[in-house]
């Protein structure tokens, strides 16, 4: 079955929990997210995004996230996230990934239906699930005005236009936040979550706090993406262990921090209520 496309992991847009979208960037990522989804028994997605994509390859990162996932009992999903151009989707789709995002929120929103469109169209005829969004979340210090939140109406219409299995939107989070201090649109997520017909996903969280994650899930949310807390967990991890344990082996050194890791995705797997829904 692994891996699989994000519609076999058993997260439907009823259910109240969320199936965790973690960054990976390496094996030892992909390891840690692998051994926190068996430790859990949650379904897992493992997120290839563009820069870690110039960093190792697309080709290196599928392939690695493939066969790591392949050994375990758990549904896990390999995601293409954040492509902004329609021949990486392609070559990612060729190389047998599960699973795709095109974001066209830069785009006017015209020509985004008119390229989700596509995508969904190539994801759909390879057996996958894509994913799209409507609205903008912003990167770094940026402040979410009420204009770039999603407008219900419109995300209805670009759901149905499009055929999106996914839909990403704009609540109030910010891509990059390196701690959590952002809140989310409660109110406005609830009325998504009943108008639009598809499960609806949160980019950014990294930077929202754990009680607006938790009722973001009960107001509708189903996939989560994680990706630059985990970063700032190995981060600090192997900056206190290089110095404190300077003698351990490097393989040693690797290996505690992919439990570092694995201990914050445990963590937010349980957060989001996906713990046992493997």
């Amino acid at each position: 079955m692994n891996p699989c496309n994000l519609n076999q992991l058993g997260v439907t847009r009823e259910d109240p929990w969320a199936v965790g979208h973690f960054n990976i960037h390496n094996q030892e990522f992909i390891r840690a997210v692998v051994r926190a989804a068996e430790q859990e028994q949650s379904p897992a997605i493992l997120a290839v995004g563009m820069m870690s994509i110039k960093y190792m390859g697309l080709a290196p990162l599928i392939s690695s996230c493939q066969l790591i996932s392949k050994d375990t009992d758990v549904p896990v999903a390999v995601h293409l996230d954040h492509a902004r151009d329609l021949d990486i989707v392609r070559q990612a789709l060729d190389l047998g990934i599960n699973s795709v995002m095109f974001d066209g929120s830069a785009l006017s929103y015209e020509e985004n239906v008119e390229k989700t469109t596509e995508v969904v169209r190539m994801a759909h005829d390879c057996g996958a699930t894509a994913e799209g969004e409507i609205g903008i979340v912003p990167h770094g210090d940026a402040v979410v005005s009420e204009e770039d939140m999603t407008d219900p109406a419109r995300a209805v219409e670009f759901a149905e236009k499009t055929g999106v299995d996914y839909l990403a939107v704009s609540l109030g989070s910010v891509h990059g936040m390196k701690t959590a201090g952002a809140s989310l649109n409660q109110n406005l997520l609830k009325k998504l979550h009943e108008q639009i017909p598809v499960p609806l996903v949160l980019h950014g969280a990294s930077g929202v706090v754990d009680d607006h994650l938790k009722s973001a899930v009960e107001n509708g949310i189903r996939k989560i993406n994680v990706n630059t807390g985990l970063k700032v967990v190995l981060k600090d991890f192997l900056s206190t262990r290089l110095i404190e344990q300077a003698d351990a082996d490097l393989l040693e050194d690797y290996d505690a921090g992919m439990d570092a890791v694995s201990r914050a995705v445990a963590a937010k797997m349980q957060l989001f209520g996906s713990t046992g829904k493997a």
